[in-house]
């Protein structure tokens, strides 16, 4: 087993909790009308979550198989830029088939993120730093985390 192990498993079982509380939120909306944008945010929520299950716990086997965890973190950092490449392109998409309009603010939240999961990429392949690795972890989580907010204080306004 790695030493970075227990973080890992942290930040996936946070990860698929999120996952968990937005099916949740679905069911107890189930009885009112869902607005496309909460279905959206719901669907986005999930997504993000599982797909961060997967990086992290991804991360361990593939330590044990290319011989330490600064070449899985590398791995796994370009995985996620490519799971983030590919999922904006269907959010892209999914917004304008479900006409959502995002605020500015929350424009700016998600562009911020956005970065901050590029830096940390790119600090992670260039060095193979576990650190850079689980910044990138960290912010990964960031993100379905901001959605459910978004989800939060859309039902203020609904």
């Amino acid at each position: 087993m790695i030493p970075e192990a227990p973080f890992l498993f942290s930040i996936a079982g946070l990860s698929a909790s999120l996952g968990g509380l937005s099916g949740l939120v679905a069911g107890l909306r189930r009885g009112t009308d869902m607005r496309p944008l909460d279905l959206f945010r719901l669907r986005e929520i999930v997504e993000f979550s599982f797909a961060n299950v997967l990086l992290a716990l991804a991360t361990v086997p593939l330590a044990l198989i290319v011989g330490g965890t600064g070449n899985a973190a590398r791995i796994v950092a370009i995985a996620a830029l490519v799971y983030i490449a590919i999922h904006l392109r269907v959010l892209l998409r999914r917004t304008r088939q479900f006409e959502v309009e995002n605020t500015r603010s929350e424009k700016w939240a998600v562009f911020v993120l956005g970065l901050a999961s590029l830096a940390a990429i790119i600090a992670t392949v260039a060095t193979g730093s576990i650190g850079a690795f689980e910044a990138l972890l960290v912010v990964l989580l960031a993100r379905p985390m901001l959605a459910f907010l978004f989800v939060l204080a859309s039902f203020e306004t609904s």
